[in-house]
């Protein structure tokens, strides 16, 4: 295992909830020399330098050259994971049990959250004295659990296969309690963080599974663990040449549809407002747009041995072999032949091999931010991702050479000089 792999091993141990993701990513960026910067201050007459923005789950990292921004280098990716989500007055009992509520966010395998030792993070508001506080909260104990139905009351589940109803079969388990209300949740809440429970308004609760990443196979060569990605960090950039961004959004697995999604003009207003801290006009905006690139980095699908015949014949990606090229014509990525050309003629300079992937004809092909940023944005975009089994399991499964060689192909993407 390389030094990036142990690195993302750390990163996903730190990040089971996307402000969580935020926190570890801008500690990162934070040590290599990156500023956070205010939205709500004025940006004129900004420094060249290295800069971060955080909004809620999300989080924009840049590098801005001397001189006037005259172009960008976008790197997009998202920090939401799909998983279950507490509702807002979560706490009931049930048959003696102590339970919560959920909601099921995004594409979540449901099945792969039964019987599990389940975790609780997010954020939540508290009021301290007369002003309102967001705080991030991380229980790392197991605290619930969805247990499910025993095989002796559903004797034919291996034949039909397991049928889970949403409202009714996934509520997690926290204890034991008589006929009143529960509401140990919040007291819970309230001891973590140091608060009076009166002191807790409001929350953005998940949860997750605690069985830490892991390195396996006979040789080290797989990667276990719940929501896969990367991160990657440009170096100082010279005059003249386009300026690398870093685009991390929250709700991408729910549409992006968002303040803090892909689908919200934070992106173009940022690069806007950088264009004309550093001296431009709106047409200079324009300029910089049409010299500006975009790779929206996401995972893949590798082929699986159990069902290859769900892959295109002549799309199979493996893993350990490469960053993935995802095409689709009804533009559920943005890839276009030009930008395809770009990223494997960039990972060919760097001595790695680009794989290509095609969803089956007869099947839906999901989506990711690409095409959304590239709506916006306007821009050539191009949507790569590293291969792996198991996508929206509650444990994943990837290669460990797989995390170098996408930092590697996305560093040489945030470094290239160059147009179309």
């Amino acid at each position: 295992m390389d030094e990036t792999c142990a690195d993302l091993l750390r990163f996903l141990h730190e990040s089971p909830t996307p402000y969580h993701a935020v926190e570890s990513a801008l500690r990162r960026l934070s040590a290599a020399g990156f500023s956070r910067l205010d939205e709500a201050s004025s940006w004129r007459g900004l420094a060249p330098g290295r800069y971060a923005v955080v909004r809620g789950g999300s989080l924009l990292a840049f590098v801005l050259p001397p001189g006037s921004a005259c172009g960008f280098r976008i790197a997009g990716a998202h920090t939401d994971s799909p998983n279950l989500r507490l509702k807002s007055r979560p706490e009931y009992a049930r048959a003696g049990y102590h339970q919560v509520g959920v909601e099921v966010y995004g594409g979540v395998l449901l099945n792969s959250w039964l019987d599990r030792d389940l975790g609780l993070a997010g954020r939540v508001v508290v009021r301290q004295g007369e002003a309102l506080e967001a705080r991030l909260l991380r229980v790392d104990r197991p605290i619930a659990r969805v247990p499910q139905l025993a095989i002796h009351l559903d004797r034919d589940v291996n034949d039909r296969g397991l049928v889970l109803h949403r409202q009714e079969h996934l509520p997690p388990v926290l204890g034991l309690t008589g006929e009143d209300a529960p509401s140990g949740l919040r007291a819970l809440c309230a001891r973590e963080l140091g608060v009076d429970p009166d002191a807790l308004l409001s929350f953005d609760l998940m949860l997750h599974d605690l069985t830490p990443p892991a390195v396996g196979g006979l040789s080290g060569e797989f990667l276990f663990s719940a929501r896969l990605d990367n991160l990657v960090a440009a170096e100082q950039v010279r005059e003249g040449a386009p300026a690398p961004v870093i685009a991390l959004f929250d709700h991408e697995e729910v549409g992006s549809n968002s303040a803090t999604g892909a689908g919200a003009p934070l992106l173009p207003m940022l690069l806007e407002r950088l264009v004309l801290a550093t001296g431009g006009d709106r047409d200079d905006v324009h300029v910089a747009l049409a010299r500006s690139l975009c790779v929206s980095a996401d995972m893949a699908h590798a082929v699986h041995p159990n069902y290859p015949e769900r892959h295109d014949p002549r799309h199979r990606p493996a893993l350990n072999a490469g960053p993935v090229i995802k095409i689709n014509t009804q533009q559920r990525y943005a890839t276009c032949g030009r930008t395809a050309s770009l990223f494997d003629e960039l990972c060919r300079r760097r001595g790695i091999k680009a794989q290509y992937y095609v969803h089956r004809t007869d099947l839906p092909c999901g989506s990711t931010i690409g095409p959304i940023t590239a709506t916006l944005l306007g821009i050539p975009t191009v949507d790569v991702g590293s291969p792996m089994l198991s996508m929206h399991s509650a444990r994943e499964m990837a290669g460990t050479a797989d995390p170098a060689q996408m930092t590697s192909a996305l560093a040489a993407f945030l470094e290239y000089p160059g147009g179309l």
